[in-house]
């Protein structure tokens, strides 16, 4: 083998040495450009969603803006006549009405005002709605002075009820100044369960209060 034909096959094996040396990293920047385009659509959403929070149910009647207990009422013999419709809706369910005749639930559905709150009809039930508190629910009983927990008791009472609260304040965020009275209700009876707890009745449940001091009202 002459020295040319020996210059020209090293001059060659380069070439085909370098070609391959560039190859790798030409494809890799393909691979890496093609997966970024065709996967997208599977790549996890990084865009911050926020959870709506829960609401409660409310409507706004004369000015005056009403929450849902949650609690079925226990009024006997009503009469059957609306004193009035929901007719508007809120944009958002967590918003909180801010006319009259709206909620942030729906329409079409009647109320009535009862003592001081409002009962609405909702799937053949009239849900107690109550105006707005920033006061917790209250009891007096015997000089002492009761606040709900929000507590279902351990295990279900069923004896028989040492009294019932007989009287209401004049305002959901008054604080009861005489015994058998509460703050929300005058139909609901108790139980002494131990000289700081008392259950107070509900509808469906009965409902844990303690006693408070002073410096707690």
């Amino acid at each position: 083998m002459t020295k040319r034909t020996l210059a020209m096959l090293l001059a060659l094996l380069a070439l085909l040495l370098t070609g391959c040396g560039n190859a790798e990293p030409k494809n890799a920047d393909a691979e890496i450009g093609s997966q970024s385009t065709d996967d997208a659509a599977a790549l996890p959403d990084t865009t911050e969603q926020k959870p709506v929070a829960d609401a409660p149910m409310m409507v706004m009647v004369d000015n005056t803006l009403y929450q849902s207990t949650g609690e079925v009422s226990t009024v006997d013999g009503r009469c059957g006549n609306m004193d009035g419709e929901i007719t508007s809706q809120t944009a958002n369910g967590t918003d909180a009405p801010t006319e009259n005749g709206q909620s942030n639930f729906g329409t079409g559905y009647g109320y009535q005002r009862i003592d001081g709150h409002i009962e609405v009809l909702i799937d053949n039930q009239w849900i107690v709605f109550e105006q707005d508190a920033t006061v917790p629910r209250m009891v007096m009983v015997d000089g002492k002075l009761y606040q709900e927990t929000g507590n279902l008791p351990s295990e279900p009472f069923c004896g028989t009820p040492d009294g019932s609260i007989t009287s209401k304040t004049a305002n959901r965020n008054d604080v009861p100044t005489e015994n058998n009275q509460s703050n929300f209700s005058d139909n609901r009876d108790f139980v002494f369960i131990d000289e700081d707890t008392i259950y107070v009745s509900a509808t469906p449940d009965w409902m844990e209060f303690k006693v408070i001091t002073d410096s707690d009202v």
